[in-house]
């Protein structure tokens, strides 16, 4: 009814894709300027990676993955102003990786650690 598939698929610099395999996923994500997602994984993953992510949602379950707590994501909801501004100020930053706390590889050595002092 809104053609907004043709008028997408028609903008230059912007792709739709159907669904990808992870490693797809993270080679694209590499390779992107700018991410639009409702995905909570993306989040996680841009961020890591350094590539700024507007989230198509209100709210999200990775807090650690926003601007304002050091990652590479804002959430704009579906709110065509606050995904224009978060865009432009997206567009502006330059990437920068940001590896939330406690995403070290270390949580199976913290959870053991934890156990083992509990046990005693």
């Amino acid at each position: 009814e809104f053609e907004l598939w043709e008028k997408v698929t028609r903008t230059t610099g912007m792709v739709l894709l159907r669904p990808v395999g992870y490693h797809e996923m993270l080679r694209l994500n590499m390779g992107s300027r700018l991410l639009l997602t409702d995905s909570g994984g993306l989040q996680g993953e841009s961020s890591v990676l350094g590539t700024p992510c507007i989230v198509l949602r209100w709210n999200t379950e990775w807090t650690v993955t926003l601007a304002e707590q050091g990652g590479t994501c804002q959430l704009a909801g579906n709110d065509v102003n606050r995904i224009r501004q978060a865009y432009e100020k997206a567009i502006q930053t330059p990437r920068k990786p940001s590896v939330p706390d406690y995403w070290d590889g270390r949580t199976a050595e913290r959870c053991l650690e934890a156990i083992l002092k509990a046990s005693i």
